[in-house]
């Protein structure tokens, strides 16, 4: 393969990143809309995300093994076994994502009130949740076709389909939630409606184009050595998933410490979340393209490719999402007014935003180099790394500033310590090399 540069990285990184953008204004403006309802609807769209980002974020961490596979084998220039991957990736995750949707289905109450919350924010979030949940399987497959697409080099046509469900899904979540005519408005639930609604009818399409043999991504059949290729999926990806069921624990025990200073500061973090989560895609990004790389690389046999594109996709990320930071912290007030009224919840939202802004920078180290270590196989030392990231500033701080009953701006700071500590252990792996050792010596 070619060396990488600045260039083809950007060529490969600047449509996933429009396309997580995509994503997150779709989150963003159901917030918006939410905010037109009141704090109680903005906490309510907030959890029941928060509930659905747990179960996005468990199967994305297998899609990692998805991006490894394919990615090392179309490196490799065996384009029949990256698409063998790739159509097991579709069978295994999304039955996977079927599943867990059923248990989430099971226990709404249980799961919301992990959360504390009560009175019309509580009922609004277990409506919200219950039909995010029966659509969410409809989203899972969009991920996989998106990872195994941008894993061959092709990050154009999930753009496309970014675009499609964008344009399906707002026009729905308008028309449910706010009423049209003689159709009356449905509010919360009407936001997880549209979403669902147009998720499913975005993969149906896409699923249709995959079938008939107009994607870049050839059809195969996933039931050879099913057995053997499914361990090899598990075994990579089970360390990724395990992980973001840990950071996503984290956030959501986070997030209940949250709820003990009131409905302002956590509706103010959700809002905050979601404007940053513009700029935070960018490097979720840049993680997607530096696996791509090292995979690829690795595939081919160069490891010393695969360092460099490692190297070279994070430098390309920190300068970026250092800009990115220094807009967002000057814009933090005008977009806080925008989103919402209530000028108690403004106040929380421009101090989380500036917090999170401490944070861009470093976001840009972890996402990229873990993406790099993932894309080698080396799931196991990320998930570490956040496991021990996790329990210090996710728990263990928290408790200790609610003991001292500080205020609740020193909680958001905490996670400014979850950054800095997964952003020093993972640059530690990475620049190692003992990631590449243990790859090279496992040939695909």
């Amino acid at each position: 393969m070619q060396a990488t540069s600045t260039l083809s990285i950007l060529r490969l990184t600047w449509p996933t990143i429009l396309s997580n953008m995509i994503y997150m204004l779709l989150a963003l403006a159901c917030l918006k809309i939410a905010g037109q309802m009141g704090a109680d609807a903005v906490t309510a769209v907030t959890t029941g995300q928060r509930l659905y980002f747990f179960l996005h974020a468990f199967i994305m961490g297998f899609c990692s093994a998805t991006t490894a596979l394919v990615g090392a084998y179309w490196g490799a220039d065996n384009r029949s076994m990256a698409a063998h991957f790739a159509s097991l990736s579709l069978l295994l995750f999304f039955t996977l994502g079927c599943l867990i949707s059923s248990l989430a289905l099971a226990f709404p109450e249980t799961l919301v009130d992990l959360f504390g919350l009560s009175g019309q924010a509580r009922a609004q979030a277990i409506e919200f949740f219950i039909w995010t949940a029966v659509f969410a399987p409809a989203i899972v497959l969009t991920l996989i076709f998106n990872m195994a697409l941008r894993a061959i080099g092709d990050s154009l046509t999930p753009l496309c389909i970014g675009v499609v469900s964008f344009s399906i899904s707002l026009s729905l979540c308008l028309f449910f939630s706010l009423g049209w005519r003689d159709y009356p408005a449905l509010g919360v639930k009407g936001l997880a409606l549209g979403c669902g609604i147009g998720a499913a009818i975005t993969v149906i399409a896409v699923t249709c184009l995959w079938l008939l043999g107009k994607l870049s991504l050839p059809v195969t059949n996933p039931l050879p050595n099913i057995r053997v290729n499914t361990r090899r999926l598990l075994s990579i990806g089970f360390p990724a998933a395990f992980e973001q069921i840990a950071f996503q624990s984290g956030v959501l025990i986070f997030l209940g410490f949250l709820t003990t200073y009131g409905n302002a500061p956590f509706a103010a973090y959700g809002i905050g979340i979601s404007l940053l989560s513009l700029i935070i895609v960018v490097a979720f990004s840049f993680a997607i393209s530096g696996a791509t790389l090292v995979s690829q690389h690795l595939g081919a046999g160069d490891a010393d490719g695969a360092y460099q594109a490692g190297w070279r996709t994070m430098r390309t990320a920190f300068y970026i999402m250092l800009i990115g930071a220094i807009i967002m912290r000057c814009s933090a007030s005008p977009l806080a007014h925008f989103m919402i009224a209530d000028p108690q919840v403004v106040y929380y939202v421009i101090q989380v935003i500036h917090i999170l802004c401490l944070c861009m920078p470093l976001m840009a180290i972890e996402f990229s180099i873990a993406g790099a270590l993932r894309g080698s196989g080396d799931t196991r030392y990320p998930m570490l790394v956040t496991l021990f990231s996790i329990g210090l500033s996710r728990v263990i701080a928290p408790l200790i500033l609610l003991q001292m009953q500080l205020d609740v701006i020193w909680l958001f700071y905490t996670t400014l310590l979850d950054y800095l500590i997964k952003s020093s252990l993972i640059m530690a792996r990475f620049r190692s090399k003992k990631w590449l050792l243990k790859s090279c010596k496992q040939p695909i």
